[in-house]
């Protein structure tokens, strides 16, 4: 039988475990490779890969990190070594640790406010995981609302479109201060905000704000509110509430 595999070829998890530890780089980042294969499986070793994310090359690191990611809720342990490791000079890392986290969900709460600070991370493609990540997490960590607001007027315009995503997941926890945004002075939170109080606000708490905005001086900010003020009547006729 061989020293990788055990019966019925599952593999041996000791084996990868004690691999990771290998002084060649090659062999670890092979054994992180392996590891994150076997999803919710190799939950075992979660410790050793929470090491792992302190390796010397950002490589090793980096398939670490998307090796706690696959094993997903199971490596919950592991969050607070992810929030640590968003401060990684590598780039790669720090997105793939957001990618990991956003893939617990609610159970990385308590990762939000290393999330929020990576919205303002000088990669953009870090900026926009993070704000599909605070999404994953939903409604739980409503404290990340007025960054996400902020970071719809990122420059780059994925990032806006996520981050609204994820104000929307939010539910109604979002809907006072996207309320609020609909003043900023910033045209494309305004578009934004009021785009996305049109899917997800109740009628009776979003329709006064909004439709002073159909007179915006930024002609897609006209455009949204419109749209914004057509789904929020829609919804009011369905409930009798129009006025």
């Amino acid at each position: 039988m061989s020293a990788i595999t055990t019966g019925k070829n599952e593999p041996n998890l000791t084996h990868w475990i004690e691999r990771l530890r290998d002084a060649e780089p090659a062999k670890r980042l092979h054994a992180a490779t392996v590891l994150g294969s076997l999803g919710a499986k190799a939950r075992t070793a979660v410790p050793a890969l929470m090491d792992t994310l302190t390796d010397v090359y950002p490589e090793v690191r980096r398939m670490a990190a998307a090796a706690l990611g696959e094993i997903g809720a199971e490596a919950r342990m592991a969050i607070p070594a992810l929030v640590q490791a968003l401060k990684d000079r590598d780039e790669s890392v720090r997105r793939r640790c957001i990618i990991a986290l956003g893939g617990m969900g609610a159970e990385a709460r308590m990762a939000a406010p290393g999330l929020v600070q990576a919205l303002r991370d000088s990669s953009p493609l870090v900026r926009r995981w993070a704000a599909a990540s605070l999404g994953e997490i939903g409604s739980t960590a409503p404290a990340a609302i007025p960054a996400l607001i902020e970071a719809l007027g990122d420059e780059d315009i994925k990032n806006r479109a996520v981050a609204a995503a994820a104000l929307a997941k939010m539910g109604g926890r979002a809907v006072p201060r996207l309320v609020e945004a609909l003043h900023h002075d910033d045209p494309r939170v305004r578009r934004h905000a009021a785009s996305t109080l049109g899917k997800i606000a109740q009628p009776e708490d979003a329709l006064p704000a909004v439709r002073p905005l159909v007179d915006d001086s930024d002609e897609m900010v006209r455009d949204a509110a419109a749209e914004a003020l057509r789904r929020l009547l829609a919804g009011a006729e369905d409930d009798g509430s129009a006025s």
